[in-house]
This record gives structure tokens, C-alpha cells and sequence, in this order.
């Protein structure tokens, strides 16, 4: 049997996470969470503790976008490859992800597969994130407001610039971009953190960029010698169609999207609220595929 390090980034709904525990809940699954510097009810979380259940110590206040997205993925990598047990896989979910299959299905599917599992997206431009300077960690630019206008401001201004003058080197590698949710096999993760500390300067080109956890990990792991190992899906269930406007996409899942996700090949589904999809998860928790 496969030992699994499921990595979780949280930063509400506590409820909602102990439901994750419990459904997942097994001799080789263990937890490692991080929870959002900024979130007010930590000791709730804590109550969740337990040997299969680990807490980092060190929290990051991380805003939309910021590359404090990075460091708490590295940091959860890092206290997982510590852990007196030799994992198989490492599974990045977030607060807001649920499991879909039950364990055996689950356990099953990665006892026959050496296979890592990281989706690529072709359709946004990467460029951006990466040449200009950003300050996601700064300021609140998710919200309309001060933040956001400062940021909007500050990258038209260094859009005219760009065109007489190189801002920010670029990376001398070929940039590749994808869901920041991923399930990867214990080699890829080895070979992602030694070339993070065999290249320092690799990880402080990312300061000051924008959303590029979705390019940092992806970046080293399509450059590998390891990429024919990685199968071009997250194993994620998302829903991006918008159903009314201005609706937050991923749209937030529900019992009329039961029968899509189960009928998926997908291990996880997202974006779950705890009130909003508590019938889904009830159905979910219920299911025996």
C-alpha cells in the first residue's frame, strides 16, 4: 500500500476540513495544513491535530495572487519530506477541495500508477505575471479598491515602459503554466526541491510576480528529465462556466453537480462551501464508487 501526504492550504471552514479528514481518514494518509496567517479561529484548527494530522508551525498572511503562494506550497513539501515516513505521493488540495472517490477507489488507482499528474494550460499568456513587477503581497488587489487601482496603475505604466526598456530579465528556461492543484509521485517532488536549492536565484525571480504558483512548479517539472513521468491532468473536478454574472469561477459546486463530478475520472472536486454544498457533500460521503 502506498503512503500519501495529502498537503492542504486552508484559510476558513474549519467544519468543512474535518470532514476532508474524516472522509480520508486511513492508516497511510496523512495531513499536512497550513493555515492562512490572517485566520482568526487557528485553535479551532488545531483541534484537528492528531499523529496523522500536522499543522506547520510557520503561517504566511497570503493574498490573492502573491508569491507567499509559493512559499507555503515549499514549506508543506518540505515538512512532509521530514516526516519519518517515505510517501509515495504528495497531493496539494485546497480548504475549498473535496474528496470524490472513497479510499479504496482512491488507494487503488495510485498502487498501479508511478505516474505524476499536473495539468498544463496553453490558453493564458504567461509573460505578463512574470516581466513586470507586481505587489499581490502588498496590497489587497483581489478587492476593488485602493489596492487594486495602485496595481492596475502601476502595471499600465510599466506596460509603456517595457516598450523602450527591459524591466525584468527573463527566465532562461521554458515557461510552462497549469492548475496550481496537483498530485505528484515522491521523484518528481525529490528532483522539484533539489532544484530549488541548487537554484536560489530561480526562486527570487519569482518576488514581486503575480499568480505564478500556476508557473513556478510547472516550470521546473516540464524541464525535467522527468517529464514523460507526468500525465497532462490535475485529477481535479472544476466547474469554469459561469451561470450568472460577474459569478467566481470556479463556480461553486452543489448537488446539481453530483452526477458530473462522480461520473468523472477526477479525486478531488472544487469549489466546495460548506453551507452552499452541504447536500453534495452528504451525497458525496455517500457514495461507494
Amino acid at each position: 500500500m502506498k503512503q500519501h501526504a495529502i498537503l492542504i492550504e486552508t484559510h476558513a471552514n474549519v467544519d468543512l476540513l474535518g470532514r476532508v479528514l474524516k472522509k480520508m481518514e486511513a492508516e497511510n494518509h496523512y495531513f499536512f495544513i497550513h493555515v492562512d496567517k490572517k485566520t482568526s479561529n487557528y485553535n479551532e484548527f488545531l483541534a484537528l491535530k492528531s499523529d496523522h494530522v500536522i499543522f506547520t508551525s510557520k503561517r504566511f498572511d497570503v493574498k490573492w495572487g502573491s508569491e507567499e503562494q509559493i512559499y507555503l506550497t515549499i514549506e508543506l513539501l518540505q515538512i512532509a519530506k521530514q516526516f519519518p515516513i517515505d510517501f509515495d505521493y504528495y497531493h496539494l488540495i485546497s480548504g475549498q477541495d473535496y474528496p470524490i472517490k472513497n479510499n479504496q477507489t482512491f488507494d487503488c488507482f495510485f498502487n498501479k500508477t508511478e505516474k505524476s499528474f499536473m495539468e498544463l494550460d496553453w490558453n493564458n499568456p504567461i509573460p505578463p505575471r512574470l516581466m513586470f513587477y507586481h505587489f499581490n503581497g502588498l496590497l489587497d488587489v483581489k478587492k476593488k479598491g485602493i489596492g487594486e487601482k495602485l496595481e492596475r496603475h502601476c502595471t499600465n505604466l510599466q506596460k509603456y515602459i517595457s516598450k523602450y526598456i527591459l524591466l525584468r530579465k527573463p527566465l532562461a528556461q521554458k515557461l510552462y503554466k497549469g492548475s496550481n492543484w496537483w498530485s505528484l509521485h515522491n521523484k518528481l517532488v525529490d528532483y522539484i526541491l533539489q532544484y530549488i536549492n541548487s537554484n536560489p536565484n530561480y526562486l527570487k525571480r519569482f518576488h514581486f510576480t503575480s499568480c505564478c504558483d500556476e508557473i513556478f512548479f510547472h516550470t521546473i517539472a516540464f524541464n525535467s528529465p522527468l517529464k514523460e513521468t507526468i500525465e497532462l491532468t490535475d485529477l481535479r473536478y472544476y466547474d469554469w462556466k459561469q451561470t450568472y454574472p460577474n459569478e467566481t469561477l470556479p463556480r461553486t459546486l452543489t448537488e446539481k453537480d453530483y452526477d458530473s463530478i462522480i461520473n468523472s475520472k477526477s479525486f478531488f472536486c472544487r469549489k466546495v462551501n460548506y453551507s452552499i454544498s452541504r447536500q453534495l457533500i452528504e451525497l458525496l460521503d455517500n457514495n461507494e464508487k
